[in-house]
Order: C-alpha cells, then structure tokens, then sequence
C-alpha cells in the first residue's frame, strides 16, 4: 500500500459510497441487489481523509469471495490504486481462509479484462445474457452493447503470491 494511504472496512451507518460505485456499475438500483450483502472497503488518503477508491465484496460460501465492484476516483486512476485493492482482497480471503476469488465484468469491457489477467486472475466461465436480462436498459459501451458477463477467477489454494 501506498504511503499515506489506508484500506478501510466501511463503518456501519456510514452512507454507501454510491458515487464511486456507479464508476463500475450503471445504476443504483443495480448496486442496490447486491451491496447490502457486501462488505464494504474503502480506500482513503488518511491526511485528508479523502475517499479515493472502494471496493465491494460478498462471500459466496465458505470457499468462495466474490468482487462485486471496484472503483477508483477518476483522478487518482492508473496509479496502482486497483491493484493495491485487489492485493487486499487476496489477503483478505485467505484470512478468510478462501480458496478462490471471482469477479464478473462486461464481454465488451477489455480494459478490465487486462487489468484482471495482470493481477494473476484466468477466465473461468460466461454468464450468457446477463446484461440482457439483468437491465432493463441496453448498456452501451464504445458503441458496443453489452450483452454477456465474462467471470474471472484467482485461486488462493495454489498460488504463493
């Protein structure tokens, strides 16, 4: 982790950091299906206490954790914020004594895919038409709709990193 930096649990009865979030996902009431599930991280500059980054996770059984969202302020992006995050996670759900992470992104989205496969994630499956059935609204990006949900995975048990 960067200097001055810190990687907060979000406190309960703290307001949901939907600003961030909705870098990652279309609407509200999207996040709204998933992230009262969650645990909640932020990623904050602690002199200023100002939010730069959040992350959203939710256990899926007691192998598994899923990444729901993860965003970082658009002014502070391409500074190894993400990564800083996601090296969180995996210690994280190995203290949670989990063997794997997922996490889904758009068929169309290859800038996150790149950022996943950088960070040690492989492809692992499609959900088909999830953005078709999920969303009331096509979802445009690049001018390209996007229609499936490609999911990555990490293994915990295997890896040494």
């Amino acid at each position: 982790m960067k200097e001055n930096y810190a990687i907060k649990k979000l406190a309960d009865g703290t307001p949901i950091p939907y600003e961030l979030l909705l870098l990652a996902d279309e609407t509200k009431e999207a996040i709204n299906k998933y992230i009262f599930d969650c645990t909640i991280f932020t990623l904050i500059k602690e002199k200023s206490n100002d939010l730069v980054g959040v992350m959203a996770i939710v256990q899926l059984d007691q192998d598994t954790v899923e990444l729901k969202n993860i965003a970082i302020a658009p002014q502070e992006q391409s500074q190894g914020f993400g990564t800083d995050l996601l090296s969180f996670l995996k210690s994280y759900a190995r203290d949670q004594h989990c063997q794997q992470i997922w996490v889904g992104t758009a068929d169309i989205g290859h800038l996150q895919h790149r950022f996943y496969l950088r960070n040690g994630f492989e492809m692992d499956h499609i959900r088909k038409n999830f953005f078709l059935d999920h969303y009331t609204a096509p979802i445009i990006e690049n001018g390209i709709q996007m229609k499936h949900m490609l999911v990555f995975s990490y293994c915990l048990k295997t890896r040494t990193n």
